[in-house]
């Protein structure tokens, strides 16, 4: 039976990113874990990471950026994340592109959020988002349509369409649990 309690953070701006963050915490719920998910623009001031034993954060990519409240979290919090098993996913629509330069293109925003950060995670994801463009205004959707056609994505802006790989996410959870029983072993045998 697994143990421990996990703090899940994340930015989001259109839906996509929440919906991962709250799967990613529903799973672990799931396997025993104590989770506590939170979205970064109301962590309050000080938050203190003391009391978990492992930290997600996800964060949406929004005009080639991840979203400012998150880059703060993670500097104001990078000595604990990185002494803590912690893991990144960014999530964007390039991460689900089609073609390889529209996937290296998301891995190189996600390691520039890192470089730029200091954090060091030890465990990262891309995720493909949605493309919501009922939720978009005018101009942002007829320029997400472009990149989406150009990616060999949807182009029907009636509605939005997801394009997360949810056995991605699951392999994402498997990996990241994988990484707290041993750091929780090391840990024990450090004390010793």
């Amino acid at each position: 039976m697994a143990s421990g309690r996990i703090l899940v953070v994340y930015g989001t701006r259109y839906g996509q990113t929440e919906k991962i963050a709250r799967y990613i915490a529903n799973r672990l719920l799931e396997s025993k874990y104590a989770v506590m998910a939170i979205k970064s623009d109301i962590v309050p001031p000080h938050f203190f990471l003391g009391p978990f034993n492992g930290v997600i954060v996800g964060a949406s990519i929004i005009a080639g950026k991840h979203q400012r409240s998150i880059r703060s979290f993670v500097r104001e919090h990078r000595d604990q994340l990185n002494a803590l098993p912690s893991a990144f996913f960014s999530v964007s629509g390039s991460a689900a592109s089609k073609s390889e330069t529209g996937r290296n293109e998301a891995q190189r925003m996600l390691s520039s959020f890192l470089n730029d950060t200091g954090w060091r995670p030890r465990l990262t994801k891309t995720i493909g988002g949605a493309m919501a463009f009922t939720r978009y205004n005018l101009l942002l959707r007829w320029m997400m349509k472009r990149i989406s056609a150009k990616e060999g994505g949807p182009v029907d802006t009636s509605r939005d369409h997801e394009l997360t790989d949810w056995t991605q996410v699951d392999r994402f959870i498997d990996e990241f649990a994988s990484l707290l029983p041993r750091i929780a072993e090391l840990s024990s045998a450090a004390a010793v």
